[in-house]
This record gives C-alpha cells, structure tokens and sequence, in this order.
C-alpha cells in the first residue's frame, strides 16, 4: 500500500531521515574512535548526519516529493553510506550494522527498487573513497565500534517501533471511520444499505423467534429525475434531506431506517400491527407533502410508500424486501387519505439489546 510506504518509512520527512543517518553515523564514529582518525575523516561523517536530512527535505518540498527526487535522494543516501564504511576501513560490525540500516529503510519500508538504488549508491561512495583509502580494511572490531554500533542500532530499532506502533493506530482509527463510512450515509445520516440488511436479517430472525409482529417500508420519493433535471442535483439532494427529516420525526428512535437507494428509503418497525404501520406511512406521506424547499419552493414533494409484513412464508429476509420492493410499485400513483399519527410506545432497552445481538442489561437486584 503507498499509504504505508509514505507513512512508515524512515527515508521520508526530516525527522525520518535523520534518524538514519543518525543511527549509522554513529556506527561510524565508534568505528573512527577505533581507528584514532583524523578531523577529515570526522568532518566527512558528522557534516552529511546533520545537513543531508534538512537538504533532502528542501529537495523534496522543491519538487513536490517526486519519483526521481525519490531515486536520487535513496541514491545519495546509498553514497554516504558507501563513503562512512570507507572511512572505517570497512570495520565489519560497523559496516554491517550501516548496510543493515540502510536496506531495511529501504528494500522492508520503501520498494525493490529503492533498496537496489541505495546499494548502487553505498558501492559507488565505497568505490570512489575506498580509492582515496587504498581500500584500507581493518576487520576486527574494538570496544568503541561495539558500543557505537550497538548504540546506533538501538536507536534506530527503537525509533522504528514508534512508527510501527503509531502507524497500527493510525491504521486502527481508519479502520474503524471506514466502518463508520460503510455504515452511515453521509448526506441523511441515517445507515447505508449494506449495514441495514444487516439489521433486517437480525429483526427476521429475532421476529420469528419471539413472534412479534414486524414490518417493512419501501419509501421513495415521487418524480425525482424530473427534479433533478428541471432544477438542478442541489434541489435533488435537498429533497432527499427533506424526506429523511420527515422521517425522523414519523419512526421511533430505534426503528432502523436507511438510505434504501438513490431516492429510496427503507424502514424496519417491530412491535406494532398493521393498522399503526398504515398510519405510520400515511404521516410519511402527508407530512412529505407539507414540505418546502427554502430555494426552491415551488417543488412539491411526494412519496408513494411499501408496505410489508413480515410472514412465516417468507425464507429469507431477500424474500422480505422482495415483497416490500413489490407493495411499493403498486403504491405508485395511488392516493393516501390523511391519518392520525399513533401513540408508540419507544422501543424497550432490552429489545433494541437483543436486535443487535447484543446480552440483554440485567436488572438490579432490589434489596
């Protein structure tokens, strides 16, 4: 995933890279200690570990953080590199510790194609200093290599454990807004059509289970293309507002309703007959009806509405929306007569517990 790669690799961003370098310059500066180097050789470590980081951030602000900015600053990060193992006479806990650094900011974090860049880099620093060096080796590793190649190392694990943990909750959090996305719609508030099938196979089944009464409504909103071309998609959407905030007040709180479609919604109710469901739909439509657009009020809004029970001949809750799906192209264009909105009772904690699949809260106990 690119968004990974932008977020958790050290080579990105000022901070990041310093961090490497940081971590490898002082692999270097054991290994120099070691080796009783002169102010040449500290200076060609200590200048690139504090201003490389900031020049590469200013390269890439430049160039809006392009793909051969990428390749170059990975190249000239391999260069350095090549240049610090050099100058250790390639120390072999030092240089092992620098290239292990170096590949794993870049081939694990980055691409392929990042880690065979900065290799290139580190043999063309190596080549071109080693020259300058006579390819001077010295192998065995001293106390001062050890402390600053362990030292640099643990920095660098370190940090990379704060970006790894960072990075899972940031992750986390997105994870759960796409959950939330999938859910909801974002225009009526009101659940996504996904996350609504859900709770109709939970109230199917737990309908059945206990023998209540349920129902569902299929309400769509009348004419709603020529709407939309005669006045525009904002008057369209605000239609849709319309009709959801007239639902809002026509259902209880716990009744689950959703963005059926484009301009369709869909409704569960439980723990009411028939005679209130109609009455419920016929405030649906009487109070739709009743609403105007503040820019354009000459729009009138209608709905036609489905009605369906649920049945014991009903298999599957497809079969539910089928049927519901069915009751509302019969309702197109039949006229509704005005209804008195019913008293409903909310619906119970325990109720809307057990519809989410949830334990049912025990009473406390009386003394």
């Amino acid at each position: 995933m690119e968004y990974i790669n932008n977020d958790s690799t050290l080579q990105r961003g000022p901070w990041g890279r310093m961090v490497l370098m940081l971590a490898c310059a002082l692999a270097a500066a054991g290994a120099l200690w070691q080796l009783d180097a002169g102010w040449p050789a500290w200076l060609a470590v200590v200048a690139p570990a504090l201003l490389w980081p900031a020049l590469a951030q200013w390269m890439s602000q430049r160039s809006g953080q392009s793909d051969s900015n990428d390749v170059i600053l990975a190249f000239v990060d391999g260069v350095i590199i090549g240049i610090w193992m050099a100058l250790t006479h390639f120390n072999l806990l030092a240089s092992l510790v620098m290239l292990m650094v170096l590949v794993h900011s870049t081939f694990v974090l980055q691409s392929a194609r990042h880690a065979v860049l900065v290799v290139a880099g580190a043999i063309a620093g190596l080549a071109v200093c080693g020259l300058l060096t006579s390819f001077a080796m010295r192998y065995n590793p001293g106390i001062a290599a050890v402390l600053g190649s362990l030292l640099g190392l643990a920095i660098y694990l370190t940090t990379q454990g704060i970006i790894t943990s960072r990075l899972q909750d940031s992750l986390v959090h997105k994870e759960q807004m796409l959950t939330v996305m999938r859910r909801v719609d974002a225009m009526t508030g009101f659940f996504g059509r996904a996350y609504w099938n859900d709770l109709a196979a939970r109230l199917f089944s737990y309908a059945r289970q206990k023998d209540i009464p349920a129902f569902m409504l299929v309400v769509d909103v009348d004419n709603f293309r020529d709407i939309n071309s005669r006045k525009g998609e904002t008057a369209g959407d605000e239609v849709i507002i319309a009709v959801a905030n007239t639902l809002r007040t026509c259902v209880r709180p716990g009744d689950a309703t959703c963005r059926f479609g484009g301009d369709s919604f869909g409704v569960l109710l439980s723990g009411v007959n028939l005679d209130v469901t109609n009455k419920i739909a016929d405030r649906i439509h009487n109070q739709v009806q009743t609403r105007r657009l503040r820019d354009w009020p000459d729009v009138q809004i209608n709905v036609s509405i489905g009605i369906a029970s649920l049945a014991k001949y009903h298999q599957s809750v497809e079969e539910w929306i089928k049927q519901a799906e069915s009751a509302l192209e019969q309702a197109k264009g039949a006229p509704r007569m005005p209804a008195a909105m019913p008293e409903l009772e909310p619906i119970s904690a325990e109720h809307l517990a057990e519809l989410a699949g949830n334990p049912t809260p025990s009473a406390p106990a009386r003394a």
